[in-house]
């Protein structure tokens, strides 16, 4: 009878207490501006969400007065440089057109299906482009930029993430 009691007691306990719920949502951890200084968020949390293995998500744009455009994408490879700072490349991406009086995106030109655009970028704001030529194995162009840049971490960044090159 004192083990039932105890047993039920328990559950009731346990109903009682509230549980936060795990989110799957995508939070910004980190947003900087064109200098690299912080405008919300922080780089620790960032490298927090980057040892805790979270997926990621950049978000970069430019505006002018005719136009403007806004990229998202999830990095392919990652570091976190002297525990300061993180720097991220992205997914080669064959070059398409863009018809900016339509708004219509094509690949018309077959030329452009052997080039890449190809980026690294940092939390310091830097972002280098480049243009590649698979075909002719050769480099086309090369951009370098500063852009204010968004960082989301999938789910809650969890603090005080053990460095990767930690034996423990």
């Amino acid at each position: 009878m004192k083990k039932i009691l105890l047993f039920s007691m328990i559950i009731v306990l346990s109903s009682c207490i509230k549980q936060q719920p795990f989110s799957n949502d995508w939070d910004v951890v980190l947003k900087t501006d064109r200098d690299g200084s912080v405008l919300k968020g922080s780089k620790k949390d960032l490298i927090n969400a980057i040892r805790n293995g979270q997926d990621l998500k950049i978000g970069w744009g430019a505006k002018r007065e005719d136009l403007s455009i806004e990229h998202l994408s999830s990095p392919i490879w990652l570091a976190i440089l002297s525990e300061k700072e993180v720097m991220a490349h992205l997914d080669p991406q064959v070059l398409s057109n863009i018809d900016w009086d339509s708004l219509n995106v094509n690949y018309k030109d077959s030329d452009k299906l052997q080039q890449e655009w190809r980026v690294v970028l940092s939390t310091k704001s830097n972002f280098d482009a480049v243009w590649y030529d698979k075909k002719a194995d050769t480099l086309i162009r090369r951009w370098p930029q500063k852009h204010i840049m968004t960082w989301f971490a999938k789910g809650p960044v969890e603090k005080n993430a053990v460095p990767l090159f930690n034996k423990s």
